[in-house]
């Protein structure tokens, strides 16, 4: 399995490729920042840019951006 990551607004993602997918996990890296249930969201995407695009925009919304 390959993975990825980036840390965006204080929030580690990391993605991951299954055998067709890439998927997006979501870590705060500050307690103060707003938990993000990645597991719910369910991130899949067919590249890893489309992964890493689709964390940033689930970031941004909690964070109210």
């Amino acid at each position: 399995m390959h993975t990825e990551q980036q840390t965006f607004h204080g929030y580690e993602i990391r993605v991951t490729n299954n055998p067709a997918l890439w998927h997006a996990a979501i870590c705060r890296t500050n307690p103060t920042l707003p938990e993000i249930d990645w597991v719910a969201l369910n991130i899949r995407a067919t590249s890893v840019s489309s992964a890493f695009e689709e964390a940033k925009e689930v970031i941004n919304k909690a964070l109210g951006r």
